[in-house]
């Protein structure tokens, strides 16, 4: 069976700083990268989110969120970064991490 990987952002509301923390290693871990404070994209397989979505959901306390989000690779590379007084394209690195499960 053929696995296509695919954009994913993950964001996340998370209070407390050591759960912050776990998510964010397991988050790397699992080849996704930083790309802001509460923002992380890679290219992995849907079941890798969802088996990463289920550790993330054994982390997490009452109230806080993560939300996965698929990208479609031509909307991914047309990524605008928009800070003060400038626009610009963004490029991630993204490295896979491991075999896909």
């Amino acid at each position: 069976m053929c696995v296509e990987n695919m954009y994913v952002v993950v964001s996340y509301d998370i209070s407390d700083e050591k759960v912050r923390g776990k998510v964010r290693r397991l988050l790397r871990r699992y080849g996704l990268s930083f790309i802001s404070r509460s923002t992380y994209a890679g290219r992995i397989s849907w079941s890798r989110v969802n088996f990463i979505s289920e550790k993330v959901s054994r982390i997490i306390e009452e109230g806080d969120i993560v939300t996965f989000i698929p990208v479609q690779n031509v909307d991914f590379s047309r990524t605008l970064i928009v800070s003060e007084n400038k626009v610009s394209g963004y490029e991630i690195q993204v490295v896979f991490a491991g075999k896909d499960i």
